[in-house]
C-alpha cells in the first residue's frame, strides 16, 4: 500500500522526513523554529520542522489556518482543497506544535520565542491594477470572494494574472446575478488555470450569460453618475473603447506581505540570504561559512511563499518542502 501524497513531489523529494542530528554538547536537543503562517506554505514549513525533530512556534494573525486557501475553498467546487489546510494542522497538532492563532505578530512577538530560525510565510495581499485613472474605484477579486464587497449588477472583471481568483470572482458575481464581462490583455483568458479546472468554469459562467473580451487591458475608471465608465485599451494599437457598469473587479495578483522578513533582517545571522544552490541540492544553508554575513546574528531567516512574490500553492508547499527539510 502507497503512503498518502504529501506534497506532489515524491518522486525527488522525500516522503518520510528525517529527523535532525543533535546539536553540539550544552546546546539542547534541537533548534526552536518560529515563524508567520500562510496557507500551504506555512503549515508544511511547521510540519516538516517539526519532523525533523525541532519545537516549532506558529504566529498566526487569522482565528484559524489556511490564508488565501480559505478564500479558494469557499466555492463547492474546490471546497477539497481544504485538505491541504486539514492534513498539515492534524500533523503539526501530532507533533506538538505551538500554533497561536489571532496574533498580529510583529518582530518583537517573533524575537520573543527565541528562535534558532525564522520562516516569515506572511503570504501576500492582493494588488490593484495601476491605472493613469480611477485605480481607487475597482475593487479585487479577493474583496468579491471574502463576501467584503457586495456583487454588483453589471460587472467588468479585468486582470492579467491569469489565475483562478479572477474566474472563481466572476463566476460568484454571475452566480448572484450580475451581467458579468471578463477582460484580459492576454490572447485567451486565465492562462494559468488548466483545462480541466477550466471547463466547469467556462461552462458555468457561460450558461449565466458571461462574456469573454481578449486583447483588452483596463486604462482607466471614472465616474459616470452612479456609474462608473471603464476604458480599455490595447497592446496592439491606439484603439481604445468603453464599457458602463456598476462594478469594476481586477485581478492582479498579490503583492508581498514582508513586513516580518524586513524588521528583524538585520538582527538576523545570514541577513535573510539564501543560498540556492544548496537550496537546490537539498543541502542544509551553511551559516558557518559564506552565508553567515552577520556573526553575531541571533538566528536564521528565510521567507517563503508569497512573501517572496505571486506564486501558487504547489510553489509554496515546495519552498517550505525544499528549506526545511536540510534545517
Amino acid at each position: 500500500m502507497h503512503p498518502q501524497p504529501r506534497h506532489g513531489a515524491e518522486l525527488t523529494e522525500p516522503h518520510e522526513i528525517a529527523p535532525a542530528p543533535p546539536r553540539a554538547p550544552g546546546d539542547g536537543d534541537r533548534g526552536r523554529a518560529g515563524g508567520g503562517l500562510e496557507a500551504g506554505g506555512g503549515l508544511e514549513a511547521a510540519r516538516v520542522a517539526a519532523a525533523r525533530g525541532h519545537a516549532v512556534t506558529v504566529l498566526e494573525a487569522a482565528g484559524q489556518p489556511g490564508g488565501q486557501l480559505r478564500l479558494a475553498a469557499r466555492q463547492p467546487r474546490r471546497r477539497e482543497m481544504l485538505s491541504i489546510i486539514d492534513w498539515r494542522m492534524a500533523e503539526c497538532t501530532r507533533a506538538g506544535v505551538d500554533v497561536r492563532f489571532n496574533i498580529w505578530a510583529e518582530a518583537a512577538d517573533v524575537l520573543a520565542t527565541a528562535p534558532d530560525v525564522v520562516v516569515v510565510a506572511t503570504g501576500g495581499m492582493a494588488q490593484g491594477l495601476p491605472l493613469a485613472e480611477g485605480a481607487d474605484l475597482a475593487v479585487t477579486a479577493w474583496d468579491i470572494l471574502s463576501g467584503d464587497v457586495r456583487p454588483g449588477t453589471r460587472v467588468l472583471v479585468c486582470g492579467d494574472a491569469g489565475d483562478h481568483a479572477g474566474l472563481q470572482a466572476a463566476d460568484l458575481l454571475a452566480e448572484a446575478g450580475a451581467q458579468v464581462e471578463i477582460v484580459t490583455p492576454d490572447r485567451s483568458f486565465a492562462p494559468e488555470v488548466m483545462a480541466m479546472n477550466l471547463v466547469p468554469y467556462v461552462q458555468s459562467l457561460q450558461a449565466r450569460g458571461a462574456v469573454f473580451t481578449v486583447t483588452w487591458r483596463l486604462g482607466a475608471i471614472r465616474r459616470a453618475g452612479n456609474d462608473l465608465c471603464a476604458r480599455l485599451v490595447s497592446d496592439y494599437g491606439p484603439a481604445v473603447i468603453a464599457r458602463t457598469v456598476d462594478q469594476v473587479v481586477v485581478n492582479h495578483g498579490t503583492e508581498p506581505l514582508d513586513n516580518l522578513y524586513f524588521a528583524p533582517k538585520p538582527l538576523s545571522r545570514n541577513l535573510g540570504a539564501v543560498d540556492h544552490e544548496s537550496l537546490v541540492a537539498g543541502l542544509p544553508q551553511d551559516l558557518e561559512q559564506d552565508l553567515a554575513p552577520n556573526p553575531e546574528g541571533r538566528f536564521a531567516l528565510y521567507r517563503i511563499g508569497d512573501a517572496v512574490a505571486a506564486r501558487n500553492t504547489h510553489a509554496a508547499i515546495y519552498d517550505a518542502l525544499r528549506l526545511m527539510k536540510a534545517v
